[in-house]
């Protein structure tokens, strides 16, 4: 019986892992020293995002440990 259930646990978290990889947010390069500026690029599309990837859909600015805000796509 501790058998099964641990399989169905693994299971189970493996096949949660792909699916929350791909709806991850992604991180524009850069940041900003104003919530105001990072929105204004946000919605201006002035912006560099890391080699390889694309943006679609909403954008968001977040406020690091650092102080700084960074700008964030999400699906």
């Amino acid at each position: 019986m501790k058998t099964m259930m641990i399989a169905a646990l693994a299971t189970g978290g493996f096949l949660m892992v792909p699916s929350a990889v791909a709806n991850a947010d992604v991180q524009a390069e850069g940041s900003y020293a104003t919530l105001a500026a990072c929105q204004a690029d946000g919605a201006e599309g002035d912006f560099t995002m890391p080699a390889g990837t694309e943006h679609y859909g909403s954008f968001y600015c977040q406020q690091g440990d650092s102080g700084l805000y960074y700008l964030w796509f999400s699906n």
